[in-house]
């Protein structure tokens, strides 16, 4: 008879762990979650729902996350701390609620964005204070324009990048991007945020 075998949630920070340092790749991730799901899963045990949610999702990548580097990390956040982002940084949807109360908050109507049109960043997104403004849409584009530090009129300072890649990488930001034309904001990481309506971005092409 086989001995059952405890499957904790230190046992998936491992995993994660070692895809992060690069000990083990995607397949990895779904073979192990395979073997526990199906393969020996007689011989396995694990109370906790948390450890269930997580090994069904590498098991079944064809409807779940993606197995990435971002989600790897928010799967590690939430066996560390509870807390589950994973919508967060993956469903462009779970932001329009948050859109229409930013408008609501701020007096504009709701006026959302094609999430695969392109906006403009300019320098690392990763630091702090970060600023948004809407122009007029052009062709394949938002209107919206991101960026961090000092602003540049380099003609090379904003590069393009579709608005839905922005959730893996500033998920805070998309509630956002239902302000009308015109509108401006300064946020940063530690719950900062000023929102403000400047006519002069209309005419500005």
């Amino acid at each position: 008879m086989n001995q059952e075998i405890k499957i904790l949630r230190s046992d998936l920070i491992a995993k994660c762990d070692q895809y992060l340092n690069g000990k083990i790749g995607k397949s990895d991730l779904e073979n192990y979650a395979s073997d526990l799901m199906v393969g020996e899963c007689d011989i396995y045990d694990w109370d906790d729902d948390i450890i269930s949610d997580i090994i069904f999702q590498w098991e079944s990548q064809e409807i779940n996350f993606p197995i990435n580097k971002r989600n790897i990390e928010l799967w590690k956040h939430q066996l560390e701390t509870g807390e589950n982002l994973l919508a967060d940084y993956n469903l462009w949807n779970v932001h329009i609620d948050r859109q229409k109360l930013i408008c609501e908050k701020y007096d504009s109507k709701w006026n959302p964005i094609n999430k695969k049109l392109k906006v403009g960043i300019g320098s690392d997104l990763n630091n702090d204070p970060i600023h948004g403004l809407r122009h007029p849409k052009g062709k394949g584009t938002t209107g919206w324009y991101i960026w961090t530090g000092e602003y540049s009129e380099s003609d090379d300072f904003f590069q393009p990048m579709c608005a839905e890649h922005l959730l893996q990488i500033r998920p805070e930001l998309i509630k956002y991007f239902g302000l009308e034309v015109g509108y401006r904001f300064l946020i940063d990481k530690n719950g900062y945020e000023d929102v403000w309506y400047d006519e002069k971005l209309i005419t500005i092409e």
